[in-house]
């Protein structure tokens, strides 16, 4: 990259790179001109007092150097997306709980056709009940407070843990 004064004609925007929040801003974009030329501009946004100030750097790119920014920017999209597609992800979860809590204030599912109900606010101890009424601590009462049958339902719900606990035992 070679860093130029100012770029050939009017440049028009195609993405951006980078985006640093902080006290100052940095932004890095690539931009095109009309001769298909493209440069890196890197945008810093200070802090005067109560006001800020602007200052650009041009650099001139090869078109191989800005293939390689679009891509990062692409990859940096598809990341985006990616977390965003995950918390909706998590926040269906989270309404599916709610919904097979039934209204519950204190206990929901964590699949509808589960029998183990998990108790909502246990302060960080994991808690469930197999009828709302006898609470069991999973760390304190797992296995040995169920009864066969309540281990085998357990287990097969909460593989997770089934295995977890097996290896503490």
């Amino acid at each position: 990259m070679k860093k130029v004064e100012s770029p050939n004609g009017k440049l028009e925007f195609r993405f951006c790179v980078e985006v640093n929040e902080g006290y100052n801003r940095t932004t890095r974009s690539v931009y095109k001109n009309e001769s298909d030329e493209y440069y890196l501009v890197e945008s810093e946004e200070y802090h005067i007092g109560s006001a800020y100030d602007y200052v650009d750097v041009y650099y001139v790119l090869e078109k191989s150097e800005a293939e390689y920014f679009e891509k990062l920017a692409s990859d940096r999209e598809r990341r985006k997306k990616e977390e965003e597609l995950e918390r909706e992800r998590i926040a269906r979860e989270d309404q599916e709980r709610m919904l097979t809590s039934g209204g519950d204030r204190y206990f929901y599912k964590k699949k509808k056709s589960d029998t183990v109900w998990w108790l909502k606010e246990s302060g960080g101890d994991h808690k469930f009940s197999f009828d709302k009424e006898t609470v069991y601590d999973l760390m304190r009462d797992y296995p040995d407070n169920l009864t066969s049958e309540q281990k085998e339902i357990f287990d097969k719900e909460n593989p997770f843990w089934a295995k977890r606990l097996q290896k503490k035992e």
